[in-house]
């Protein structure tokens, strides 16, 4: 009954495992990644293209480049022996279809699905220790101990997260298989977007960096339609008189930090307003001193907004907070804006996550896009937040430039 040096080396390969994969485990959002926003969902296409197809489909609105994961060999240099054997010090004879799971274009705070095939190439069954994601944002299922016959495949089933801020977002999943020392990672990217896109999604206006520049703004649907203002103002159009030319599907917006934002102080984010019923609002994001956030509690989202909605109304919105110590308590929250007042509800406790229910409600006569600051406020702590949107006359249609 020779079996404890198989159940050894089995508990040593998931003791790398699980080492392999929390070295891994580092987070791939950008900090925003839990508010949606009320505009209509960009269309979602949940279909995996191979690796080199998603690097080919790279475009301006990429804000990070996507890399093409370590090609997985179609058949090791030797194939596992049996369990009580030494691991084969290399990467197992498993394909991966698709090498990437691109799930395409995703509205913000929405899921997108995909599946892999784990496709054994080798000459003797393989079977799965553990299968890791790299990020919070991905859930996969548990296919931990299932045998892949030779020639035969098993499917691994993926959904991602969008952030909630719009640009391209990328995590991996890490596969272990029982009797090899190297880990197979499946690459996962999408592109978070509104139904009007911004390429680059933000003003890098930092020290040191270009002041001025020039941004790409179009619709997915490459239907046309009008910007209406930018950031409250009559918006720098390139090659375009808005007096007389018919809209467009594309337009390329000047920008200058001076011009823009004369008191050399930026909001988070730099709205655009457009006629479209589906995407009235586009953010984008401003990456200057004036608009970083400054971290007194760690916040899982910075980007909260109601979009446009009617005179009057209030809005419900949650704020979610990381790693609060049970010591720590959110007590209250309060704006500091005359024209909208901000509450909190209530909080829930998740995890490691705090949310923190607030309601944002104008003042009388308040129009227009405006943003909210207000403050969280703990038994120790206190951090500074903002929610943006527009308000508008009740029934108002297109462009309301205010």
């Amino acid at each position: 009954m020779n079996f404890l040096p198989s159940l050894s080396l089995k508990h040593l390969l998931l003791a790398v495992a699980a080492a392999v994969c929390t070295l891994s485990n580092a987070g791939c959002d950008r900090g925003n990644s839990a508010a949606s926003t009320p505009s209509a969902e960009a269309s979602t296409s949940a279909a995996a293209k191979p690796a080199a197809e998603v690097v080919a489909q790279g475009s301006a609105s990429t804000t990070a480049p996507v890399s093409t994961p370590t090609a997985v060999p179609t058949s090791a240099p030797q194939d596992a022996a049996a369990s009580d054997a030494e691991p084969v010090d290399g990467p197992p004879p498993l394909r991966l279809e698709p090498a990437v799971l691109d799930f395409g274009i995703i509205a913000p705070g929405k899921q997108a699905e995909g599946v892999c095939k784990l496709v054994n190439t080798g000459t003797k069954e393989l079977e799965v220790l553990t299968v890791q994601p790299g990020c919070k944002c991905t859930a996969i299922t548990d296919i931990a101990g299932q045998k892949i016959p030779v020639g035969g495949s098993i499917d691994l089933k993926a959904a991602m997260t969008a952030q909630s801020a719009p640009g391209t977002k990328r995590a991996d999943i890490k596969i272990l298989i029982d009797g090899y020392t190297e880990v197979v990672t499946l690459g996962l990217v999408n592109e978070v977007s509104l139904p009007i896109r911004v390429s680059p999604a933000y003003l890098n206006a930092v020290k040191d960096q270009p002041q001025s520049g020039r941004i790409v703004v179009e619709s997915i649907d490459k239907q046309p339609f009008r910007i209406c203002s930018i950031g409250g103002k009559k918006p720098n159009l390139v090659g375009f008189d808005v007096e007389k030319d018919e809209p467009r599907s594309q337009y390329l917006v000047d920008w200058d930090f001076a011009r823009d934002f004369p008191e050399g102080v930026a909001p988070r984010y730099w709205i655009i307003e457009t006629d479209r019923a589906d995407c009235p609002l586009v953010d984008v994001f401003v990456r200057h001193e004036s608009s970083l956030p400054r971290p007194a509690l760690k916040l899982t989202d910075y980007r909260h907004t109601f979009g446009r909605i009617e005179e009057g109304a209030s809005y419900e919105f949650t704020v979610d907070i990381s790693d609060l110590p049970e010591s720590e308590r959110v007590i209250t929250a309060a704006s500091s804006s005359s024209a909208a007042r901000v509450e909190m509800l209530g909080t829930e406790r998740e995890g490691s996550i705090t949310h923190v229910k607030l309601k944002v409600t104008p003042q009388a006569g308040t129009l227009g896009v405006h943003f909210i600051p207000f403050n969280i406020y703990t038994n120790s702590k206190q951090q500074n937040v903002a929610v943006w949107g527009q308000w508008v006359p009740k029934g108002t249609v297109g462009c309301f430039g205010r």
